[in-house]
């Protein structure tokens, strides 16, 4: 089902809701056969014009002030209008609108549709040169901020509002990462409503607010895709920037390529000139090489001779080598022999020697002990022998000194 067929039905839908809740006439503005047959009201009356469009046909009426006349006889009004997708294509649809609400009585209900200029998929239409889409062939394009102004100029509020939406598709419409960047289509599906494709609404008589008030809110941005675009197009700049840098590098290099392609040049040249001098060399290597085999053959013959005269000399040694090895062997034995024999008589020789040595040291000790139990008696006496000539000489003081009282 494409969009316009969705869009018609859901417009249908809220009509016969709506006729069914009311009764009263209604109008219908539209040449589409189709859609008219869909609206069940025994009370409706159609303004269409087979040979012309209805946009046309309308402004035509708006021209020679006749559109009253061509809709209401007898000043005949209206508790509900109906406007099937005009109002991009009315030339003067402020003019169109004052004509409605003459003959809209006062609790009467307006529904009509616009397409919503912001979708996404008329958006990136416009930027990749689309414009003969049909969307494009129309006299104004709205938003639900300018047609929500223009309709509170026109002293008339919204009291229902339906959006119809269309997710974007970027098979759809042929677009690949050549023509719009993902990352500028992921920033645009941040912004409100960028997937409504189409507003449907149910006005009434009256404004809601004051048209200053709602001019004053639409100066305030609502479309976040501007700063995410600056912030991209600055970006864009600095890549710019380092492709001219990069085409500076590239040419630098071009240059260094050249001038290494001229010494290349040179270098071969020379390089020529060496391997041919290398191959006369080869050629000199060549022709002297053949004397210097014939020479090396003499000498390698010569080499083989010494080498068999050092064979016969090696043996003969050999041979006189194992008569010599067989007579330090008979006399290693010999030896052998001999060191046992005389380790063993120095053997009988120690032993001997220290019996002696201990029987005299046995002997010494003996007489040692004596000799001290002679000593130890002899300082004892001699102790006695002091102790008697001590008591003795005591003796002789004590007399000496009643000798010296006595002579006093």
């Amino acid at each position: 089902m494409t969009n316009s067929n969705i869009s018609n039905k859901i417009q249908l839908e809220i009509i016969q809701q709506h006729l069914e809740t009311v009764s009263g006439n209604a109008l219908l503005c539209s040449n589409d056969s189709e859609f008219s047959n869909s609206i069940s009201s025994d009370n409706l009356q159609v303004l269409s014009n087979p040979d012309k469009i209805i946009s046309d046909h309308i402004d035509n009426l708006l021209l020679t002030n006749s559109l009253e006349e061509n809709i209401s006889k007898e000043n005949k009004k209206f508790d509900t209008i109906i406007i099937h997708d005009l109002f991009e294509q009315i030339k003067n649809p402020k003019s169109f609108l004052q004509h409605l609400d003459s003959v809209l009585t006062d609790n009467g209900t307006i529904i009509c549709s616009i397409s919503n200029f912001s979708h996404i998929n008329k958006i990136f239409n416009l930027i990749i040169g689309n414009i003969e889409s049909t969307f494009f062939n129309t006299s104004r394009f709205y938003d639900l901020n300018s047609f929500l102004l223009f309709l509170n100029q026109s002293n008339m509020h919204i009291t229902k509002l339906t959006r119809v939406k269309q997710e974007f598709s970027s098979e759809s419409m042929n677009l690949d990462d050549t023509l719009i960047p993902l990352q500028l289509i992921e920033m645009y599906k941040k912004i409100p409503d960028h997937d409504v494709t189409q507003y449907v609404f149910m006005i009434g008589k009256g404004k809601s607010v004051s048209s200053e008030t709602l001019d004053f809110s639409s100066q305030f941005p609502k479309n976040y895709l501007l700063p995410k675009l600056q912030e991209f197009f600055e970006k864009y700049n600095e890549f710019k920037l380092a492709l001219t840098e990069k085409d500076k590098v590239i040419e630098g290099l071009e240059n260094s390529i050249e001038d290494i392609t001229g010494y290349s040049g040179n270098a071969l040249a020379k390089k020529d000139k060496v391997i041919e001098g290398y191959e006369e060399s080869i050629k000199d290597i060549k022709n002297n090489a053949v004397p210097a085999l014939a020479k090396k053959d003499k000498v390698i013959e010569g080499l083989e001779s010494s080498l068999e005269e050092q064979k016969n000399y090696v043996g003969v040694a050999l041979a006189k080598k194992d008569k010599v090895i067989e007579g330090l062997e008979s006399s290693l034995e010999e030896q052998k022999n001999y060191t046992e024999s005389a380790l063993q008589v120095q053997k009988n020789y120690t032993e001997s020697a220290l019996q002696v040595q201990k029987e005299y040291t046995e002997s010494a000790l003996a007489k040692k002990d004596k000799v001290i139990e002679g000593l130890e008696n002899s300082i004892e006496e001699q102790k006695n022998y002091i102790e008697n000539i001590e008591e003795h000489v005591r003796q002789l003081e004590s007399k000496m000194g009643k000798l010296k009282f006595w002579k006093k």
